[in-house]
């Protein structure tokens, strides 16, 4: 090496990526969603909460509002 040294003497951290979609049942949508619905709630934080992208969660919000994605009673119960 240039430096006279022998290497790399340090630490290197592999993450590896999660391959493929994930299917999430309704009812577990229902649930995020009726929480990003919450009074002061912000969807980024939901959604990191979740380990969900920020415009997976906005799309899941866009079907219930339009009526895809129906929210049960339950799950809206603590929305305010």
């Amino acid at each position: 090496m240039a430096d006279g040294g022998d290497g790399f003497d340090g630490c290197i951290e592999v993450v590896q990526r999660t391959r493929g979609y994930r299917r999430w049942p309704d009812e577990v949508k229902a649930r995020i969603v009726a929480e990003s619905f919450q009074s002061g709630v912000r969807v980024v934080d939901v959604a990191r909460r979740h380990d969900l992208a920020a415009h997976q969660l906005s799309d899941w919000r866009r079907q219930a509002r339009q009526g895809k994605l129906v929210l049960s009673a339950d799950a809206m119960a603590d929305v305010s």
